[in-house]
This record gives structure tokens, C-alpha cells and sequence, in this order.
């Protein structure tokens, strides 16, 4: 848990009217009343006095543009306050502060927060001198992704939280008279408020707002339009603003400028147009909103535009743009509904956000980074085949990552990977080069725990040299006092007496083992590996979960695979030790199962490099067509394509797997015992070595699946009910031997 006490610094370039500012001081609020000592730097601005207020200390700081002397004078400031302050945790909201926070961070080693409240530009060389520190807030689910795409930022990395509000302060008891009187609102007017910056890259709903005012005061009696803020743009909002009230004779606008009594200024009105923080104040104040700005347009918000309104932050960047008759259309659109429906809208906003965007939900995310960042979310490196663009194991980093994450939110995973920068890209974890010696030390220096797996790594009938190097691995990892845990491996099979030994001697040593079948436990026992607690569980691969067939049939049609046949699906490797006449015994299997079912062959190399050889070779024995997905597909992909087949011959084991979470009766090709050992702890008993493969064998295999394939598919789906739930264990045991040092089995 945290220091019952930290020292928080906040930074920002300043503290004027805009969402990021008012998220800023209401954070600040809320660490302190739960007991934190919290200083805000920034150049100053309209929230100060609200700061000071509650006995937040706020130091000046020029961090408001990027001026050389500014940016050394705000270097110099903030290195004199986290010293002078004793500070435990800094924290940046604006690109500059994160800037120069990030160059103090890597001299004085403070640990180092940022949160992203918008998205910015990557041009000009910008984003090489963009800091989001060591760990991130983002207020969206789309900024999350912005960073994660743009700059790489690990999806650990990240916690998602909400733009908090206060609903004491924004609430529909808000006394308001005050500013009635200073605004020349009378208790009849029909009152429409927007708030934002009055920037040009903030203000253009609010012009367009006031080019609809006449439009609207035609047909809403005693129209008010109060528009708050101030900005860059405001002259010229307000030239707009004087242009519509003298041709209407009556000062229907008001523009008030920059204001911090918000919750007073929203009070008043009717309804209320903005967006992000200012439309969830409004809602929270029991106010019908009209979500619209320079990003975009989500109109008259009510539950059927809530999840676009949570994927945008309520800032509808990626919707339809906003215009004129939009908003003129949506506000009398409003005013002709009854004043039950105007009335529920209100009470529909005020719900969601005592629900959803609570000042305590931003602060308990918060400090749930600020644990992160503190050291409480140590490295877990992931030692496997990945990288090697292998459907097999790439299925099993997939569930490796999601196992673990059903257990611990965010673990800080780093993968060891061929190639780091596509692992990045498709899982969006921490990926460092599998062979690059000097990093894979440096992370174990800092580093928690090693997971090792899942597959067949600690075996050397494909290569001594690749047990050697997951040995090295382990032996490395246990050397820098992390602790060690093989993933739901498979054991076997080895060969020689120095590697034999080798394994033994490495294995003793790590935390826990668990395996995926019966018969490498075996293995184990016979080479004398007693030591570790030793589970057999079940394949990662099999808690995947269930295929989007619609995408799958999508992706065969792509193929050209016909729509009204049933599918037979193939997965062959190259082996040295096949039968001589392997590919013509599959070829001629294929064609009985086209001549005698009706079958169509689709042949799905689980790693094309490899596979699309063999795969091609085989088509080009048979008499009847078939098709070969002849592209590299993501797990997910792959799993829909499995999924959406009829029958499997498989010697991949991962083209079994796929079959058995989809139910799909199969047969096995054994070229290596774990094919054997996975189609016995399944249950399945269509198998044959490839070593002494007979055509009439498969034929008869064709026909036991065909002719009982409602039977063996409800055999199937029950022992994967039961195989999922073992294959689980291995990510809740994960996740207690990182937090708590030992397993209890």
C-alpha cells in the first residue's frame, strides 16, 4: 500500500478555464482531503484563489510556452521545489511541464507521472520531445489508444480514469440569484449556457451556437444565451456576439469571458451545450446537454449516446462534425419535447455521473498510478517462441497476457521476443529483443519474476540450442533473485546426459512448474526435477475463448473459399521423419473426404514461413480443388477461421486447440509426443504417427468423425468445459507467486 502521507506534486502550463485546469484543481482537492501534502506549479492563472482556498500551496512557474528562457527558468523552479518540498511523486498534465519534468526526472530519479487529457500533434518533431513519464493517466479509452499507437506507450503503462466532479458543488440546488442579477436573467427567460475556452482551436460550437440565435430567438420565447470563457478567439466571439444582438435589438447573448463559479453559471439554464468536463458538470447539476465541439458532434445526449460519449471522453473526436443546423436542430428538437422528457434527460445525466464520475473514482485511479510508478509494479518478463510469426505460440502469448490480466490489472509484463517491435503492436505490452543479451540483464536487474512459457521450450529434439537458451534464461533470472515460474509447459523430449542434467539442475532451482499434459510430468519425475510445487493444468491456448465465426466465414470468402460446402480444414509442417509417402497419403485422404462427404479442403498454415511449402505440395497431388490461406493472421483471426470450419486434420497443435474450443471433431497427425499427449487429455482418440501413416487409417478416421460427428463434438465441448477451467489456474497461480513470493497448490 502507499505512504500513508506523500508529498504530491502537481504540474501544468497554467490554471486558466478549461477542463484539464479544473481537473487538475479538483484532483488536488481530493488528495488533500484524504490526507496528502499536495503543491501545484504552473504559470498561474483563474483557479489559484480556489487552490489556495482549501490550503493547496501553488508555486508560479513560466511553464506555459516553450520560450528557452522560460523553459530554463521552469527547470530551475521545479528542481528547487521537489527538493525544498521533499516530493514523492511528481506529476505532469500539459506537454512542456512533462518536458522538462522528464529531463529533471533522469538526473534526480523522482518518480514520474503524467496524464493525457488530449490528444497532440506528432509533427515538427513534437513528438520526440513528448514525456508521458513513467507511468500514464488518460481521461479517455481513445487516448489510451493515441498513446499506445503514436508513442508506443505500453498498455501497462496506462490507467484509464474518468473526468471526476464534485456532484455537492454541481447539483441542482446551486444558489444562483447572484448571478441572475449580475447577468440580467429573469426568472422567465429561457436560458441555453455554453462553456469553453474561447480559443480558436475551443470556440467553434460557440459560433456556430450564435449564428443559430436568431433562428432560435424566432422561436423560443425570451431567449438567453449565456457563453462563458475566454481565450484566443474571444475578440472575435465577440464580434459575432454584438453583430446578432444589434440586429435583434436586445441583448439575447451574453459572453461573460473567463469565470470560475461555473457550478453558478450552469445553474440557470435550461439547457446546456459543451463538452468533456463542462457537459459532465452540467449533467452532474441535473442539466439536458447537447455534446458538440471543434471535434466533433454527438448532439442531445441521452443512454443511447453513452458509449460514445465514453469512448470519446465526451469530446466526440472521430464523430461528425459539428455545424450551424445541427445545433439549431438538436436545441428545438429539445424544446419540443415535454417538460417530463426534458426533465428526464436531466435525471438521466445526474445518475451517470454519481455512478460513473466520481471525484474519488479520479483520485482512487490516480493513486492506483502513483503505486505503479512507486516500485509496487515490478517487471514480469516472458520468455517463449514469440516473435517467430507461429500461430501456435502466439496463441499462447495471447493467453499468457490475458490470464494473468484476469488476475492483476495492468501487470507490468516485458516479452523477450524475435520480433519486439510487431509483439508491441499486437499486444500491446513491453517487448525487448529475445537475443539482445545487455537488455534482457538490464530488466532482470529490476525485474520481479520470470514466466517461462507456455509450449514445449525445455526439449532438444528440434534443437539443443534452443533448450540451452531458455535454460540460460532461467538460470539468469534465478541468479538476479527473481522468481521463476514454467508457464503450463510441455517437458520432453531430451536427449543426452549433460543436458539432462543441465535441465535438472535449473529446474530444481525456479519457484513453481506447472505443465500442461500428464505426460511431461512424467518426464520430469524420470530426470529427477522434484524440488519446485508441480501442477498439471491445461494449455493457456484452450482459455482464448469463443470464435467470431462471422469474421472467420468473412476471411474464407475473402479466400475464395465457397460459401455452400462443408469445410475440411488442414495443418501440415515439414518433418524430417514423415513417411516417404506423406504428402500423397494426405492428398488422396483429402480427396475422399471432397468425393465421399462433399468436403471443400482449406489448408491453414499455422506459421506460413514454414507451412505454405508443404501445404502447396500436397494441393498440387490432389485431383480436387482446394484453397490455402496464403497470408499471416492474428490469433484472433486464426481462431474465427478454425472456428469456422466443419472437420480438422491437424499436426499443428494449435490448429487442435482451435478445433477443441469450437468443438470441432479432429484428427490428429503425430509428429511429436505432445500432439499424442494432447489428444489423450482431450479425450480424442482419431491419431496417427506420421511416421508410419497409412492411407486406409486416415480414410477410416474421415469416416468415424463424418458418420459420429454429433457425438464427438458434445464429447469435445464438455472436456474443453473442463480443460479451461485447469488451464485458468495457471495465471491466478502466476499472479500469487509475483504478489506473494510462494504458491500454495
Amino acid at each position: 500500500m502507499l505512504k500513508e502521507k506523500l508529498n504530491i506534486l502537481l504540474a501544468t502550463m497554467q490554471l486558466d478555464i478549461g477542463g484539464a485546469e479544473t481537473h487538475i484543481v479538483e484532483l488536488a482537492k481530493e488528495l488533500k482531503r484524504r490526507g496528502h501534502n499536495v503543491i501545484v506549479a504552473s504559470n498561474g492563472g483563474a483557479y489559484v484563489k480556489e487552490l489556495e482556498a482549501d490550503n493547496i500551496r501553488h508555486y508560479k512557474v513560466p511553464l506555459q510556452n516553450k520560450n528557452p528562457i522560460n523553459v530554463i527558468k521552469g527547470v530551475m523552479e521545479l528542481k528547487r521545489i521537489i527538493k525544498d518540498e521533499n516530493i514523492d511523486i511528481v506529476h505532469s498534465h500539459a506537454r512542456i511541464p512533462s518536458f522538462i519534468l522528464g529531463k529533471l526526472h533522469k538526473i534526480m530519479g523522482f518518480p514520474f507521472v503524467t496524464t493525457a487529457h488530449w490528444v497532440f500533434t506528432t509533427k515538427y518533431g513534437l513528438k520526440y520531445i513528448t514525456n508521458w513519464g513513467e507511468k500514464t493517466v488518460a481521461v479517455s479509452e481513445d487516448i489510451k489508444q493515441y498513446l499506445m499507437d503514436n508513442y508506443k506507450v505500453p498498455e501497462s503503462n496506462i490507467r484509464v480514469t474518468i473526468n471526476g466532479i464534485d456532484t455537492d458543488k454541481f447539483s441542482a440546488d446551486t444558489e444562483c440569484e447572484d448571478i441572475k442579477a449580475e447577468l440580467g436573467i429573469n426568472d422567465t427567460d429561457t436560458v441555453i449556457t455554453y462553456i469553453s475556452r474561447m480559443d480558436e482551436s475551443r470556440s467553434l460550437a460557440a459560433k456556430q451556437l450564435i449564428e443559430g440565435v436568431e433562428e432560435l430567438n424566432s422561436k423560443i420565447e425570451n431567449l438567453k444565451v449565456i457563453i462563458v470563457g475566454g481565450g484566443d478567439d474571444f475578440e472575435n466571439v465577440k464580434a459575432m456576439k454584438d453583430r446578432v444582438n444589434a440586429r435583434l435589438g436586445r441583448d439575447v447573448i451574453v459572453l461573460t469571458g473567463a469565470r470560475t463559479d461555473i457550478n453558478k453559471l450552469i445553474a440557470p439554464c435550461k439547457l446546456f451545450i459543451g463538452v468533456s468536463r463542462s457537459a459532465l458538470e452540467a449533467m452532474a447539476a441535473k442539466k439536458p446537454v447537447i455534446i458538440a465541439g471543434n471535434e466533433g458532434y454527438i448532439g442531445l445526449f441521452d443512454e443511447d449516446k453513452l458509449q460514445v460519449g465514453i469512448d470519446t471522453n465526451f469530446c466526440c473526436r472521430g464523430c461528425r462534425m459539428s455545424s450551424r443546423d445541427l445545433i439549431v436542430g438538436d436545441v428545438l428538437k429539445f424544446f419540443k419535447m415535454t417538460p417530463d422528457e426534458q426533465k428526464g434527460l436531466g435525471v438521466y445525466g445526474r445518475e451517470l455521473i454519481k455512478r460513473e464520475y466520481s471525484v474519488e473514482r479520479m483520485a482512487d485511479d490516480t493513486l492506483t498510478v502513483y503505486d505503479w510508478a512507486l516500485g509496487k509494479n515490478k517487471e514480469i518478463l516472458v520468455s517463449g517462441y514469440y516473435g517467430f510469426h507461429n500461430s501456435g505460440d502466439d496463441a499462447l502469448l495471447a493467453a499468457i497476457i490475458e490470464n494473468i490480466k484476469r488476475y492483476k490489472e495492468s501487470p507490468n509484463l516485458v516479452i523477450l521476443s524475435a520480433s519486439p517491435q510487431d509483439t508491441f503492436k499486437n499486444y500491446g505490452v513491453k517487448s525487448i529483443n529475445r537475443f539482445n543479451v545487455i537488455s534482457i540483464l538490464s530488466h532482470m536487474k529490476k525485474a520481479e519474476m520470470l514466466i517461462s512459457g507456455g509450449g514445449t521450450l525445455i526439449q532438444n529434439r528440434t534443437s539443443t540450442k534452443s533448450l540451452w537458451y531458455y535454460l540460460l534464461v532461467i538460470a539468469c533470472a534465478i541468479k538476479h533473485n527473481m522468481r521463476v515460474m514454467l508457464y503450463a509447459n510441455g517437458i520432453g523430449p531430451l536427449s543426452g546426459d549433460k543436458n539432462i542434467e543441465m535441465t535438472k539442475k535449473i529446474l530444481n532451482k525456479v519457484d513453481l512448474i506447472t505443465l500442461r499434459d500428464e505426460s511431461s510430468f512424467e518426464v520430469l519425475k524420470k530426470i529427477g526435477v522434484t524440488k519446485p510445487q508441480i501442477l498439471v493444468t491445461a494449455d493457456p491456448a484452450l482459455t482464448l475463448g469463443v470464435p467470431d465465426k462471422e469474421r472467420g466465414r468473412q476471411i474464407l470468402n475473402e479466400a475464395g473459399v465457397p460459401e455452400d460446402r462443408r469445410l475440411l480444414g488442414v495443418s501440415v509442417r515439414k518433418w524430417g521423419f514423415s513417411s516417404p509417402d506423406f504428402e500423397d497419403i494426405i492428398a488422396r485422404a483429402c480427396d475422399y473426404a471432397v468425393d465421399k462427404y462433399g468436403y471443400y479442403p482449406v489448408f491453414i498454415p499455422m506459421q506460413l514461413s514454414k507451412d505454405r511449402g508443404i501445404s502447396l505440395n500436397i494441393m498440387s497431388k490432389m485431383k480436387n480443388k482446394a484453397t490455402i490461406l496464403d497470408a499471416d493472421y492474428s490469433v484472433s483471426d486464426m481462431l474465427s477461421i478454425v472456428g469456422s470450419i466443419d472437420l480438422c486434420i491437424g499436426m499443428r497443435l494449435h490448429m487442435l486447440i482451435y478445433s477443441v474450443i469450437s468443438g470441432i471433431p479432429l484428427i490428429g497427425l503425430v509428429y511429436d509426443p505432445k500432439i499424442s499427449s494432447f489428444m489423450r487429455y482431450t479425450h480424442q482418440t482419431q491419431h496417427v504417427m506420421v511416421d508410419t501413416i497409412k492411407r486406409r487409417d486416415l480414410i477410416t478416421m474421415i469416416d468415424n468423425c463424418h458418420n459420429n460427428y454429433e457425438e464427438m463434438s458434445r464429447d469435445i465441448k464438455k472436456r474443453y468445459n473442463e480443460l479451461r477451467k485447469m488451464a485458468d489456474t495457471n495465471g491466478k497461480l502466476a499472479v500469487e507467486l509475483y504478489e506473494n513470493g510462494s504458491v500454495t497448490i
